[in-house]
């Protein structure tokens, strides 16, 4: 399936915990702060893919970036399933998210953890799985610098038991309170050159 519906709104919440805000060049600024609402399995559904290589270069705070091999039961005897994973694809809903459609199970194993503080970037690759957590207090912001991008739907993942929160509303805050929060750690903290 091709993924034909571009989000066209200029900032609003991701269920990952941070504020969106397309850019043009096939960019995103991205904002975490402590105060913004998550989507309700977000402890149990935070690795994810994403179907297009990237470089996020950190503006202000630290950003955790934890990478992820999903090891599939078929690969060896000693795997046990530990995720479900659920294909993005499809026209987004009235709440501005894709449907979850189970795409089968893995054994999630985290590769390494790594702090990339303000002024400095990491990578990522198209449909390798990751998950990223906001250091210190929490307030952090990068800008995201899209690459090579695929055909087939990102990927998101829930551990086996959980049901994924496919209702988490993109717009229960006013573009107006998102805007507060970006100036709150933008302008709150010293931007990186």
């Amino acid at each position: 399936m091709i993924i034909d519906d571009v989000m066209t709104d200029k900032i609003t919440l991701h269920g990952l915990g941070f504020v969106q805000v397309q850019l043009e060049g096939n960019q995103r600024l991205h904002v975490w702060h402590p105060e913004l609402p998550r989507r309700t399995c977000f402890e149990h559904s935070a690795i994810h893919n994403h179907r297009f290589d990237f470089d996020s270069r950190v503006l202000v705070g630290t950003q955790i970036n934890i990478p992820f091999a999903a090891l599939h039961p078929a690969s060896a005897c000693f795997i046990k399933e530990t995720h479900e994973l659920y294909l993005h694809e499809g026209a987004r809903t009235s709440r501005g998210g894709r449907p979850w459609v189970p795409n089968g199970r893995v054994d999630m194993r985290e590769l390494y953890s790594h702090a990339v503080s303000a002024g400095s970037t990491y990578h990522m690759k198209a449909y390798d799985f990751h998950r990223t957590k906001p250091g210190g207090n929490g307030k952090v912001a990068t800008i995201l610098q899209k690459g090579w991008e695929g055909q087939k739907g990102a990927q998101s993942s829930c551990v086996i038991g959980i049901k994924p929160d496919d209702e988490f509303d993109r717009y229960q805050w006013s573009p107006a309170k998102l805007w507060e929060v970006v100036a709150d750690v933008l302008l709150g903290q010293k931007v990186a050159p």
